[in-house]
């Protein structure tokens, strides 16, 4: 059975299991906002979620880098000290949350009109709280903490959850449901840190200077900008490229994103920072574990896509007529999911060889394929499927080939921890 097999148990379940319980509560709040608000509302706020997750998808990059640099130090500390990122994250939070507050003020209305400028101050913290749970969660899985790790994930989903629903009970309207969606960024590593800090505190090391680490987070970052684009903010630029849809049919493209992609999207994406600590420990057998995963996930979404068509259109109408869509559109759906999970597996590969420019390149290049077609005009719903598709193929391409060259171009035995 290969290594990778063998070792699912140690690190992979904790972490799917905290995803199923982060990853349902995200399921269950996109469900229950269109049983409790009106199509207009839930259309305000599936596009609000959008803007939030696709700010959290390029900040993510933070944590993809600093799992890959983070390594455990040599022998016992006797006198644990602060973490080398820790001036790092404050700094970086900080810088961030001045920005997305003064730029919100600009263009949440232009998203959402009227009062949209009131959300850029919890937009703000959220995005300045995410660093923190991003340089936390990067340490962990450097370090493999696995179980820690899956408490981060879990504690975050449950207190979204728990909040959105009683912002709902006490009909909070989009600024209410907001702040509920919000606040578990500072809270959740608040809880966290509690239970782990003997375990981090001093105990980790990274293996390049601070200047190489902000010069690689900063091509990370561009990376996972343009992985939120593909998913996260998928539909916030979807609503930006298509003037002429009404609000209903945005509603029921949305819900159809949100909901039919994210079993597939989700548990991939919770494995990013495990992958790359896998790729990079391993990094001589990396490309055929990344061909064995290609051929799971397609796989999956072959079975996935079937049930979609069979079940997507019954599931979706319970939500209201207003949320319609046919079984081969739904399936479709699912199959360019695949492709999208495929490059969620290809990216961390390159990471974690440390090819960053070959990484970059690739979701770069997916972003910008998507986002051409989505700018076509066009009906809504084929230009949202090919656009969704083509992305993820080129992506998928770029990091596989490009591995392949740097692979074979590399010397032998040469350093990986700071290439690319």
């Amino acid at each position: 059975m290969p290594k990778l097999t063998r070792s699912l148990p140690i690190g992979v379940v904790p972490i799917l299991l905290a995803t199923a319980i982060a990853g349902g509560s995200g399921y269950v709040v996109n469900a229950l906002v269109p049983i409790f608000r009106s199509p207009a509302a839930y259309a305000d706020f599936s596009v609000l979620w959008s803007a939030l997750y696709l700010i959290v998808a390029a900040l993510a990059g933070v944590q993809q880098e600093v799992t890959r640099a983070t390594t455990r130090r040599d022998g016992s500390v006797s006198n644990p000290v602060a973490s080398p990122v820790r001036s790092f994250a404050l700094v970086v939070g900080g810088v961030t949350g001045v920005v997305i507050v003064l730029t919100g003020v600009w263009w949440l209305p232009a998203v959402l009109g009227g009062n949209g400028w009131a959300l850029s101050v919890p937009l703000g913290i959220g995005a300045a709280s995410y660093i923190v749970v991003a340089v936390l969660s990067g340490t962990m899985y450097g370090l493999e903490l696995w179980t820690a790790a899956a408490l981060m994930i879990g504690v975050d989903g449950v207190l979204r959850l728990v909040g959105v629903g009683i912002a709902l009970i006490l009909g909070a309207g989009t600024i209410g449901l907001f702040w509920a969606v919000i606040v578990p960024f500072p809270l959740a590593p608040a809880i966290v840190w509690f239970f782990v800090r003997t375990r981090i505190a001093g105990k980790s090391k990274l293996d390049v200077a601070r200047g190489q680490l902000s010069w690689n987070v900063l091509r990370t970052i561009v990376a996972s900008a343009a992985t939120g684009v593909l998913i996260s903010g998928f539909p916030l630029l979807l609503a930006a490229t298509s003037p002429l849809a009404t609000r209903q049919d945005l509603a029921a493209v949305n819900l159809s994103i949100n909901l039919i992609r994210a079993p597939l999207v989700i548990v991939v994406l919770s494995l990013q920072s495990y992958l790359v600590v896998r790729f990079r420990n391993s990094a001589g057998a990396a490309f055929g574990q990344f061909l064995r995963l290609v051929l799971l996930i397609a796989s999956g979404t072959v079975i996935l896509a079937a049930a979609a068509w069979a079940l997507g259109p019954v599931v979706l109408g319970w939500f209201g007529h207003t949320y319609v869509l046919d079984g081969w559109t739904v399936a479709a759906l699912v199959g360019a999911s695949g492709l999208l999970g495929i490059l969620c597996v290809s990216g961390p590969l390159a990471l974690g060889l440390s090819h960053h420019g070959i990484y970059v390149g690739g979701w770069v290049v997916a972003a910008v394929s998507s986002v051409l077609v989505l700018a076509m005009p066009g009906a809504l719903v084929p230009r949202m499927l090919v656009s969704l598709a083509i992305g993820p193929a080129i992506g998928v391409m770029v990091h596989a080939l490009g591995v392949a060259i740097a692979r074979r171009h590399q010397p032998r035995g040469a350093s990986l921890g700071s290439s690319g």
